[in-house]
């Protein structure tokens, strides 16, 4: 470079000097000063031009030293080809596993949602003493919409619903979205066609409105441009179509259609079942919007009833980072365990390296003697490396674009983000980045074991200086170390992940899920759904899935566990220090535990007088039990539904129920999660929350019941539908899916840095016994037995796994911490997990010692010494 620059000079400094010197003779001949500078420069050109012309030169010559750089690269790389084969697929491991990890983080947390300054899109919850309650009820969304001032718009939604559209002589199933006023608005998504919907269409008494998305308009109306103010049918009531959503558009749970959501009109809006979002005033942020949220909380604690009590407020988050909040850590650990992956093999590929340049040590010290600088030299390092980074890279993204498919087929998430999981230019980046960054390291490490080569000595007899080996094989056993610690880190990981999947997946469900079916229906609009006239209807569709073949028992709950919930305010009757304000409540028909296989523990189960005329009764589950009479018999005691903390809830509350028996406890949403606290009422007694209701059947084998279910449900008068029909067993499964993916992924990368660690001892170690070849030769040749060099080297790789054991212990402590809330019933720093996985991960690193040491005792003196 300083070469280049000083020709320039020289080139410039002469140019300028003949272009004077020319000047000045055509003045002598009679012409102007501009005439005579103008055909100076024209004679010799002007100096920006050569300067241009003479950096072309360089550059060409520059492309002609990189190529040949190139081409002696691949031609040493070729004479090697176990050597490059390791090297290349190690870095595509690494590689290819962290493109692919980055791809799922990149798709599901960095990537912006697909809206208009989704920046400014908030989600509210609400929050008590820390915990946050992800849904609003009505009140609490009615009074944040009109009164907040930090939001644009705001908006509520309910969960998709399966339904049956009817159009003309089209009948299909269709999942509709159910939306407040404001939705689009806080999207900042304007319709193709029509409008969104207005404050009128959600009232409780309001007109009832849908907007179709694209792919439903093109489909079931044939892309009718008129559609706007045309009707349909979704179970037995009319909507008015009002809008079209634009092509390519997508909310969190996808749907067909959006239809308004018309508020206070059942007695389950009383409930937390709102899920509100907004957007933020333009220049507002959300710290200065979460401002004004306790004094709105406090305005709305003057007014609220006693279910929302006042004791929180609401909380903002960003609405991309709420939607990952799930798996936000789990994703963020998996990152982070392929970085470290990623760091095994670049110690793998090093330690390679340092084995290779060994070995060229001649041919580095002819290049040296014959001129070559050190600047040339680190050249041809940073390229043959290069060349292995680009092949590794190139293989690893091949390899990540076919594991990213598995991934994403196997994610257990609900989000559209998954299903546009590419490898986009970010993921490319990165993949570049990886790949260029580990190949410029890995050359300056393999150059920097030169500087100090002796010249001298390697070309007499090719064997490097003392210095050199000793700081080289420091450098070597730091590798090993590092690569110890690193992989136990990641098996540790693993083995607390796959013990936590295995109590969660062995933990007490409280019920039988064998040959369960479970079968959700929904009560169609314009039936009635009072309990008494329901009851006796589904009573008769009970008798006709008994008499089905193959069916043991059938029963009828408002939700099942791990599949639904439904919670009201419940207080022990005379004990207004006994509240809840969301016990889970549950409409039950008789042979609900038997059919489920939930034991009752005291008192007895319902019968079918308690169907009939009889007074209203209940039984609770082990926890309330405990948490209220704590060891005294609750039996005879009574509850009050519909009454919190003293204060009634006119629109929910019940007589006084009788405690008649206590039921083992069962779990709620959550398998991971504490059962909660539960009553269960009869059917026939109980309030109407919504309408939907589970029906569970057991079977004496698992026949295929699915057709004949359907069947009798259809025929039931009640007007239940049937929207889902699946085996408990796959609930269960379900409901574990995360952590057995968590466990699934960790566990893959724990076992490839395990063989990853395997391979880069047995590298390193096979290296240093070649090396002390001649050592070991004289060694037996003054009387040293075949165990005692055995044990020379056994010893060596004893005492790098041990420190890499030791030092991989202590960051495991530090760590494993940090994923504490995704195990299960394991301790983060759970001694046996840690006992095991550091002996499995030492003895990994003492098989990898065999070969070496095999190769070690069949060393024979007189072949070792015959070159001395």
């Amino acid at each position: 470079m300083k070469r280049r620059e000083r020709m320039m000079k020289d080139l410039e400094h002469d140019i300028r000097e003949h272009i004077e010197t020319e000047t000045q003779e055509n003045i002598a001949r009679g012409m102007s000063l501009d005439e005579a500078r103008y055909a100076a420069l024209r004679k010799f050109g002007n100096v920006t031009r050569v300067q241009e012309e003479t950096r072309e030169v360089w550059s060409l010559v520059w492309l002609e030293q990189l190529w040949q750089d190139v081409r002696y690269g691949l031609r040493m790389l070729s004479k090697s080809p176990g050597f490059t084969a390791v090297a290349v697929l190690t870095l595509a491991l690494g590689i290819g596993a962290n493109t692919a990890i980055f791809s799922l983080v990149d798709g599901i947390l960095l990537r912006p949602l697909p809206y208009t300054r989704a920046d400014q899109i908030v989600h509210l919850s609400w929050q008590v003493k820390g915990n946050a309650i992800p849904n609003l009820t009505v009140a609490e969304f009615e009074f944040w919409r009109d009164h907040g001032s930090a939001f644009a718009a705001i908006t509520g939604t309910r969960e998709v619903a399966n339904r049956e559209l009817e159009f003309g002589t089209t009948t299909r199933r269709v999942n509709a979205l159910s939306v407040t006023d404001g939705f689009l608005e806080v999207l900042g998504v304007n319709p193709q066609f029509g409008r969104g919907f207005v404050r009128e269409e959600t009232r409780p008494n309001g007109t009832y409105g849908a907007v179709l998305t694209d792919k439903l308009w093109r489909s079931t109306f044939g892309a009718d441009t008129a559609i706007v103010g045309k009707q349909i049918v979704l179970d037995n009531r009319t909507y008015t179509v009002v809008g079209v959503l634009p092509s390519g558009f997508e909310f969190t749970e996808p749907s067909d259609l959006l239809v308004s959501l018309h508020l206070g009109s059942s007695a389950s809006d009383l409930g937390f079942n709102t899920d509100v979002i907004a957007r933020l005033k333009p220049g507002l942020s959300l710290q200065q919007a979460e401002v004004e949220m306790p004094f709105l909380a406090e305005e709305f604690s003057a007014q609220a009833s006693s279910l929302e009590q006042g004791e929180g407020s609401i909380h903002l988050d960003s609405y991309q980072s709420w939607l990952g909040r799930d798996y936000r850590m789990s994703l963020l650990m998996l990152l982070s365990a392929v970085g470290l992956l990623l760091l095994i093999a670049c110690a793998n590929v090093a330690s390679l390296l340092l084995a290779r340049a060994n070995s060229r040590q001649k041919e580095i010290s002819v290049r040296l003697a014959l001129g070559a600088s050190r600047g040339r030299l680190l050249r041809q390092f940073l390229t043959e490396n290069l060349v292995l980074g680009i092949a590794g890279g190139a293989i690893g993204l091949a390899g990540a674009i076919v594991v990213l498919r598995v991934f994403v087929s196997a994610i257990p998430w609900e989000l559209p983000a998954v299903d546009h999981i590419s490898l986009d230019g970010r993921v490319l980046l990165f993949t570049f980045c990886a790949g260029t960054g580990a190949s410029i390291a890995f050359g300056f490490v393999s150059f920097f074991q030169t500087r100090r080569l002796d010249l001298n000595k390697t070309l007499k007899d090719g064997r490097e200086t003392t210095g050199v080996g000793y700081r080289r094989g420091r450098f070597l056993n730091a590798l090993v170390i590092g690569e110890v610690a690193v992989s136990l880190m990641l098996a540790l990981g693993a083995g607390l992940l796959i013990q936590s999947f295995y109590n969660l997946h062995n933990e007490k469900l409280g019920f039988d899920p064998e040959h369960l079916v479970l079968m959700e229906t929904a009560l169609a609009p314009g039936h009635s759904a009072s309990a008494p006239n329901t009851w006796n209807l589904q009573r008769q569709a009970l008798n006709q899935i008994g008499a089905i073949p193959g069916v043991q028992s059938a029963a009828i709950v408002s939700a099942a566990p791990l599949h639904g919930r439904g919670n009201l305010p419940v207080q022990r009757d005379g004990h207004p220090e006994d509240s809840i304000g969301g016990t889970e409540y549950r409409a039950i028909s008789p042979d609900y535990f038997a059919t489920m296989g939930i034991p009752v523990l005291r008192g007895r189960a319902f019968q079918e007088s308690d169907f009939s005329s009889a007074g209203p009764v209940a039984l609770i589950n082990e926890t309330l039990a405990r948490d209220w009479w704590q060891g005294e018999s609750p039996i005879g005691d009574h509850i009050v539904v519909g009454k919190f903390r003293g204060q009634e809830i006119p629109q929910i509350l019940e007589s006084p129920r009788e405690i008649i028996g206590i039921v083992a406890d069962v779990k709620g949403m959550a398998l991971g999660q504490p059962a909660p606290p539960m009553v269960y009422v009869p059917a026939s007694q109980a309030i109407s929350m919504n309408g939907s209701m589970d029906w569970v059947v057991r079977t004496r084998s698992t026949p295929r019941v699915a057709t004949a279910l359907q069947a009798a449900i259809k025929d039931d008068a009640s007007g239940q539908r049937v929207t889902d029909i699946e085996p408990m067993t796959q609930l269960v499964s379900a409901s574990v899916a995360q952590p057995n993916f968590e466990a699934t992924l960790m566990g893959m990368f724990g076992g490839l840095a395990l063989v990853l660690t395997l391979v880069g001892v047995y590298g390193v170690l096979s290296f240093q016994v070649g090396q002390r070849g001649h050592e070991i030769g004289i060694r037996m040749a003054l009387g040293a037995s075949r165990r005692d060099v055995s044990l020379l080297v056994v010893g060596k790789a004893a005492k790098l796994a041990a420190a890499g054991v030791v030092i991989g212990v202590g960051g495991a402590f530090g760590l494993t911490r940090l994923i504490a809330n995704l195990l299960y019933e394991v301790k983060p720093t759970d001694p046996v997990t840690f006992g095991a996985v550091a002996i499995l991960v030492f003895m990994v690193a003492m098989i990898a010692a065999y070969i070496p040491t095999r190769r070690a005792m069949r060393v024979e003196p007189m072949v070792a010494l015959r070159y001395e």
